[in-house]
C-alpha cells in the first residue's frame, strides 16, 4: 500500500528508486487488470442498458452485453502499450534513452488514478442505465441523451481530472525511464494526453450547449 501511495504523492522519487531495481510487471499488470475488470463491468452495464432500451430480444441483449464486457476488458490492455509506444516515440525526439519494457512498466503505474475514475463511472452508469432502460427513445438518440445527462457530464469532468493525475505520474515515469529532463517528459506525455482531453472537452461542451 505504501508503494501505491508513493506513486500517487511523489512519483518522481518512486520511479527514481524503481530505476535501481529490475523491471517487474507484477504490480503494474495487476493495476491494469483491475482497470480491465472495471472497464468490462462498465461495458456490460452500458451495452445491456442500450439494447434493452431498444427493445432487443433478451438473448441478443445478453450476447451484446457480453461483447461489451469483453471490449471494455480488453480495451485497457490494448491502450496500455499504445500509450507507451506514443510516449516512447515522442521521447525519442528529445534523445530519450531506455528500454520500452521499462517505459511500459512505469506507464502501468499511471493507471492507478483510473481505478478511482472507473469506480465513480460505475456508480454513474448504474444511475443512468435505469433511465435508459425505461426510455423509449430511438437508438440513434441515445448518444445525445447520454451526453446531455447531468451525471454523465459530471463523470466527464471527473474523468478529465483523473486523466491529468495519470498524466502527472506518466510524466515522471517517462522522465526516469527514458532519462529525460522534466520539460521533454512533459511535452512527450502532455501532447497526446492534451489532445485526448481536448476531445473530451469538445464532447462535454457539445452536450451542454
Amino acid at each position: 500500500m505504501s508503494e501505491i501511495i508513493n506513486v500517487l504523492t511523489n512519483p518522481d522519487s518512486f520511479f527514481k528508486r524503481r530505476m535501481t531495481e529490475r523491471i517487474q510487471f507484477k504490480v503494474p499488470a495487476l493495476i491494469v487488470i483491475l482497470n480491465g475488470l472495471l472497464g468490462g463491468l462498465s461495458g456490460y452495464i452500458m451495452v445491456k442498458a442500450l439494447l434493452s432500451s431498444a427493445a432487443v430480444g433478451g438473448g441478443f441483449a445478453g450476447a451484446g452485453a457480453i461483447f461489451g464486457a469483453l471490449g471494455g476488458f480488453l480495451g485497457v490492455f490494448i491502450v496500455w502499450p499504445i500509450y507507451t509506444a506514443v510516449f516512447y516515440g515522442l521521447s525519442a525526439l528529445f534523445g530519450g534513452e531506455g528500454s520500452f519494457k521499462r517505459s511500459l512498466e512505469f506507464v502501468g503505474y499511471g493507471y492507478i488514478p483510473a481505478l478511482f475514475n472507473s469506480l465513480f463511472g460505475l456508480y454513474v452508469l448504474n444511475q443512468v442505465s435505469s433511465s435508459l432502460q425505461a426510455s423509449s427513445a430511438d437508438p440513434t438518440q441515445m448518444a445525445q441523451i447520454l451526453t446531455s445527462d447531468p451525471m454523465m457530464q459530471v463523470a466527464t469532468l471527473v474523468g478529465i481530472i483523473f486523466q491529468l493525475w495519470s498524466a502527472n505520474i506518466w510524466i515522471f515515469g517517462l522522465k526516469n525511464a527514458r532519462n529525460l529532463n522534466l520539460r521533454s517528459a512533459l511535452i512527450s506525455v502532455g501532447l497526446p494526453v492534451g489532445l485526448l482531453i481536448t476531445y473530451s472537452l469538445i464532447n462535454y461542451i457539445g452536450g451542454i450547449v
